[in-house]
């Protein structure tokens, strides 16, 4: 997927490192939900036949591994998801080939489900698989730093801050700064700083009363919609350039 360069700066790379952790308990939830699924359908479906166990034990590995991403979040716990999320698929694929050949009857609606969600998993691994060293290696520090300020540009009242805008939705706020803007979302799932040149490429239409500003994320597209007041704050912080620094 293509994506916006400066994306690769390690200030932005530590800050996805962040967010990526709480992707993956949020991943984790789902996966915990999930196995809850299918440890109540193994449970039903072992009264039936014993070979059913299969079922409720990769129900409990989901569950577990759910947990384990809540508690410990890492890309080595979401490949174990996605691992458990493909042994699924196949027992449920093995299950519908025993029934086609018993009784002559293919129904593909047991595995449609387990494969979207098998897929939704390997796609984030694919998506956070190069960030696995800095996940690992984020101080715990640096995350409790990072949602301090993003609870403190929440709490700030924007009349009263001209250097601080929200989009429209108020999902998302950003930090106006001398040559930089710092973006941070409500949910702390994204957060990123981009260069003023980077702000205002981002915005294909620079003309109208209300901006709609478009970022390449790395792991997909950022659309932020601001209101007149906001585009205003906006617009006359492009507009001021940096003074020079003397010696």
């Amino acid at each position: 997927m293509k994506y916006d360069q400066w994306f690769d700066s390690h200030e932005n790379r530590t800050l996805m490192a962040i967010c990526t952790r709480k992707l993956i308990r949020n991943i984790g939830i789902g996966g915990i939900i999930w196995g809850v699924i299918n440890v109540g359908i193994g449970a039903i479906a072992i009264q039936e036949t014993p070979i059913n166990a299969g079922i409720l034990i990769l129900g409990v590995l989901m569950l577990g591994t759910g947990v384990q991403a809540l508690r410990s979040p890492s890309l080595r716990v979401l490949l174990t998801e996605t691992i458990v999320t493909v042994l699924l698929v196949l027992w449920n694929l093995g299950i519908s080939v025993l029934n086609l050949l018993a009784v002559g009857v293919f129904d593909p609606r047991g595995i449609i489900f387990p494969v979207i969600i098998a897929v939704l998993f390997a796609n984030y691994y694919r998506k956070l698989g190069h960030l696995r060293e800095l996940i690992a290696s984020v101080a715990p520090e640096k995350i409790e730093a990072t949602k301090r300020i993003c609870k403190t540009l929440l709490k700030m009242k924007l009349k009263d801050e001209p250097l601080i805008v929200q989009t429209a939705d108020r999902k998302c706020r950003a930090q106006l700064m001398d040559d930089r803007a710092f973006f941070i979302q409500r949910d702390l799932m994204r957060a990123f700083v981009a260069t003023r040149e980077a702000v205002r490429s981002a915005v294909p239409k620079p003309e109208s009363k209300s901006w709609t500003a478009v970022f390449n994320h790395p792991l997909g597209k950022l659309k932020y919609r601001f209101d007149k007041k906001n585009t205003e704050k906006l617009r006359n912080w492009l507009s001021t350039e940096q003074a020079p620094t003397t010696a």
